[in-house]
C-alpha cells in the first residue's frame, strides 16, 4: 500500500508529538511506499511566515527529514492544476492546500 502523509502527520513526527497514532507511527517507522506533496511543503512554509505553525528547526531541515525516512515528495505538475480546475468546488471544504493534495 501506499501512503501520502498529511501535513500535520509529518509534522507530529518531526516534533514527536503523541497526537501522532500507533498505526501512524508504524507506518512511519516502516519507511516504505510513503509520499509527501511539495504543497505540503508549502503549506507549512506559508504557515511559518504568517505565524500559524512553529517548528523548531530550520525548514531546509524538512527536506533532509524526508529523505532519512524515506518519503518521496511529489510534485505539482501542469496536468494536476489542469484536472484540479476540472474539479466541482466542495464549500464545505475550503482548506486550499487540502484541495490540492
Amino acid at each position: 500500500m501506499r501512503y501520502l502523509l498529511d501535513t500535520h502527520v509529518f509534522l507530529w513526527h518531526l516534533q514527536g508529538d503523541a497526537n501522532l497514532s500507533i498505526k501512524a507511527k508504524n507506518i512511519i517507522d516502516a519507511k516504505e511506499n510513503l509520499y509527501f506533496s511539495i504543497v505540503s511543503l508549502w503549506e507549512i512554509a506559508i504557515k511559518i511566515n504568517i505565524g500559524k505553525l512553529q517548528i523548531y528547526r530550520p525548514i531546509e531541515d524538512l527536506s533532509k527529514e524526508l529523505q532519512y525516512v524515506n518519503i518521496q515528495i511529489l510534485p505539482l505538475l501542469n496536468k494536476d492544476i489542469e484536472l484540479y480546475s476540472a474539479l466541482t468546488l466542495q464549500l464545505n471544504h475550503r482548506d486550499p492546500f487540502d484541495r490540492m493534495l
